[in-house]
């Protein structure tokens, strides 16, 4: 009985003993974890580091790659002088700071830019590079290998627009632009202008990556081109069209603008179309939305792939005198003078560029989805399975009036 009682006593005890709680072990790990979270790890002054906004691609002699990169230096201040001191490059006046063009040569994009990291008394940052310019040279002889290299860096960001240009991407680099003193600065603020405005179509280097490695279609990129007469002395210059990695060809406007709409990418343009009716002159349409659609019709053994564009537009100027716009009958013959035209014409560019063996329309996508086969079978099968599907275009155009200003 005594040892009964002596126990309920030591289990009453021990019930009015403090619990221990893991007040000690989360203080710990949230200690822990400010000393290892908190705060940058990677902590450097400005003044010590050279902003890279501008990244250039060319072709040098024994198969190597040169790199240029467009950096901005600050000036620093009176206790801390920065960097500003002879740098190796082409220099730009900056206020408050230095533009700064350097130059290295590789085995690889990954060995020029150690070249110049080795090369430079400050730090290189590449986090903040607004463009991507590739010299055409260089895209011709193929430019995966650089661009895979280039984007494993870490700093590097996948939705940097990318161009080719003609000529050098060094000579573009180190121009002076009218507003902003980086050509890199310029240049993508250019190309994003032209992407928002339908005038050109979007890529950057995710897109352009994606749709080299993907089988069933090749990528395509803006062009630019030295020209007088312009705010920079720079404009855009058409399309480049890739086969894989390799550029084939450049598509000058207004080809490129046929392209485009083929592609599914709605550019907007003005149209003249030609009517002859009591007093010969025309119309100007604005050409606002474009929608394009493709199709594989037929059996396995004779598909055809259609190219369906739904362009709309609408009457922004009148040339042709005595021609009364809201007569039903007269619109109808403008909306099939206008579609007959453009068939022709976005029919005769699709054909150019499948005569190189590139397939930017993405047919060959279209084809492993209706033939699962193909996905176990190698790349170049849907290629040459591609190649041999015709490839027809149908255009639909519809006009509006703009109202009595017009007549």
């Amino acid at each position: 009985m005594a040892r009964c009682c002596q126990g309920a006593r030591r289990a009453v005890a021990a019930d009015r003993r403090p619990s221990r709680r893991p007040g000690g072990r989360l203080v710990l790990v949230l200690v822990a974890a400010a000393l290892v979270l908190g705060g940058c790890w990677d902590a450097r002054d400005v003044e010590d580091r050279a902003i890279v906004v501008g990244v250039g691609l060319d072709r040098a002699r024994g198969g190597r790659i040169e790199v240029s990169l467009e950096v901005t230096i600050p000036g620093g201040t009176a206790t801390r002088p920065g960097i500003s001191g002879s740098q190796p490059g082409q220099r730009g006046g900056l206020q408050g700071g230095t533009k700064v063009v350097l130059t290295a040569t590789g085995a690889t994009v990954h060995e020029a830019i150690a070249h110049l990291r080795d090369a430079a008394r400050f730090d290189i940052f590449l986090g903040h590079v607004r463009v991507v310019l590739i010299g055409e040279d260089l895209a011709r002889s193929g430019v995966l290998q650089h661009l895979e290299m280039l984007v494993q860096n870490p700093e590097i960001r996948r939705l940097i627009p990318l161009a080719v240009v003609e000529g050098r991407a060094r000579d573009f680099l180190t121009g002076t632009m009218a507003q902003d003193a980086t050509a890199g600065l310029y240049l993508s603020q250019m190309l994003d202008d032209l992407t928002r405005t339908g005038r050109a179509p979007n890529v950057d280097l995710s897109r352009f990556l994606t749709d080299v490695s993907e089988p069933g279609v090749d990528p395509v990129a803006s062009v630019l081109r030295r020209a007088a007469g312009t705010e920079a002395g720079i404009d855009w210059a058409g399309l480049a069209v890739f086969r894989d990695d390799r550029l084939q060809t450049i598509i000058r406007p207004p080809e490129a603008w046929y392209l485009m709409w083929a592609m599914g990418s709605p550019r907007r343009t003005t149209l003249f179309v030609p009517v002859r009716e009591p007093v010969s002159g025309g119309v100007v349409l604005d050409i606002f939305h474009v929608d394009s659609r493709l199709n594989l019709k037929g059996p396995p053994d004779s598909r055809e792939a259609v190219l369906r564009l739904l362009v709309e537009g609408r009457v922004v100027e009148h040339r042709a005198g005595g021609v009364d716009l809201t007569d039903t009958a007269t619109m109808h013959r403008i909306q099939a003078r206008t579609q007959r035209d453009l068939q022709q014409q976005v029919q005769r560019i699709v054909a150019r560029v499948r005569g190189l063996g590139a397939d930017p329309f993405g047919i060959g996508r279209a084809l492993r989805v209706v033939e699962p086969s193909l996905w176990r079978q190698p790349d170049r099968a849907t290629r040459q399975a591609a190649g041999r599907i015709e490839a027809r275009v149908e255009v639909v155009v519809r006009v509006r009036r703009t109202g009595l200003t017009i007549r």
